[in-house]
């Protein structure tokens, strides 16, 4: 990288959900340097090759979910890149977001960066929130943005660019479905 040019970061970001009856919630984050379409690809091979396909995470057998997450492992799939916090409940939405991005974000940072952040579901009030509490703890932030469905992407403007295509989802299974193919009717 040129010196003076910003090194761009991309994070996605999941969350277990607002459960009344869990007694945690759990923040993951992946945050990468780097090409976003391999990745991508690797785990949509093992998603096809353990049975986990195109079906929700937590309405997958106990089985495929082993085996996918072993694969994931043995491949090394995103190492150094994964970044989560377990928080006992009842926590306020935001602080475990911005603990886990502030953690992730400055670990893999190099020199001047700037991070994208798409987190799955959040509306426009909160990302505005979620950046500005971010940039007040000194994040470089280009911006966060949410993702309504997994197949949505948030960087469509970088993806006009000839950029790698970025989802909603990256690494772990609850965080990276597979897009479903669009059936002809």
């Amino acid at each position: 990288m040129a010196s003076g040019q910003k090194q761009k970061l991309y994070c996605y970001v999941d969350e277990t959900g607002q459960d009344p009856t869990a007694k945690f919630f759990v923040v993951v984050a992946i945050v990468s340097r780097d090409q976003q379409e391999l990745p991508r690809e690797a785990l949509t091979a093992i998603e096809r090759k353990v049975g986990t396909g195109h079906k929700k995470w937590h309405k997958v057998r106990s089985e495929p979910r082993l085996k996918y997450l072993e694969r994931v492992l043995q491949q090394h799939l995103a190492a150094g890149q994964v970044f989560y916090g377990c928080f006992d409940k009842p926590v306020p939405y935001f602080f475990p977001f911005i603990e886990v991005l502030e953690r992730g974000i400055k670990s893999v940072a190099r020199g001047n960066f700037s991070a994208r952040v798409c987190v799955d579901g959040i509306d426009r009030q909160k990302a505005k929130k979620l950046t500005n509490a971010l940039r007040a703890r000194g994040v470089s932030l280009k911006l966060v943005k949410g993702a309504r469905t997994r197949a949505q992407t948030c960087y469509k403007r970088e993806q006009k660019r000839k950029t790698p295509k970025i989802g909603a989802s990256f690494c772990c299974p609850w965080l990276f479905p597979s897009r479903r193919p669009i059936s002809a009717k």
